[in-house]
């Protein structure tokens, strides 16, 4: 089970960003958040330990952060991300009703865990939690030969697995998508306008305009 394996990995995990050949895409990423949350109220989903939270926080008016694990959580409490940050444990499935008006929405190494099939379903969910024209955010890997973990297998829905394991051994596979620039605009666009897809070498950034619900495909 996915949380089950973050949840694990906790402890390990921030390590992923001293990854040497991805130096030169984190700045680029930086700056390019830091562009778009600039002054804006965020909704973050899948924040994990935090890390993107970190690099938003100083730009961004207001963030509320969530994640199913307690245990990530937990450590990007550590990261003095500022009073106007909220940490809050919940599910991107299952999103409580809130009081504030989020103009953005960001779920950053998130979407590569997102079935094919359930792609709709999680956007329009989270579009849900938005104030409609809101602006949707999201950074992924893309797949580098040599670079990571290989695939592992190919379902016949067209998910694609890899194989991980933990410090202490345990091995765990887990849904893990490379969707192309093509592939990105058709399904994020069944939600959203202004598909922008910013393409680096280990990583891309796609920005894109939540439609109001009732215009959602």
């Amino acid at each position: 089970m996915l949380a089950d394996y973050y949840r694990k990995r906790a402890a390990e995990y921030d390590v992923l960003y001293a990854t040497t050949a991805w130096q030169s895409d984190l700045p680029v990423l930086h700056d390019w958040l830091i562009g778009q949350v600039r002054g804006k109220a965020v909704l973050e989903v899948a924040a994990g330990t935090g890390y993107w939270t970190a690099v938003a926080a100083p730009a961004a008016r207001m963030i509320v952060a969530t994640d199913i694990n307690p245990e990530m959580l937990a450590i990007a409490s550590e990261k003095n991300l500022g009073a106007h940050v909220a940490l809050l444990q919940a599910n991107c499935w299952a999103l409580p009703l809130f009081s504030s008006a989020f103009e953005v929405g960001m779920a950053h190494l998130w979407w590569s865990h997102v079935r094919k099939q359930e792609r709709s379903r999680f956007l329009s969910h989270f579009a849900s939690r938005l104030r409609a024209p809101a602006i949707l955010l999201m950074i992924d890997e893309s797949h580098v030969r040599d670079v990571g973990m290989p695939i592992g297998r190919r379902d016949a829905a067209g998910d694609t697995y890899q194989t991980r394991w933990l410090g202490n051994g345990e091995r765990f596979e887990i849904v893990k998508n490379y969707p192309d620039q093509a592939e990105l605009e058709t399904s994020v666009g069944q939600v959203c306008d202004d598909v922008d897809v910013l393409q680096l070498t280990h990583f891309w950034a796609l920005r894109a305009t939540v439609r109001p619900a009732a215009d959602q495909n």
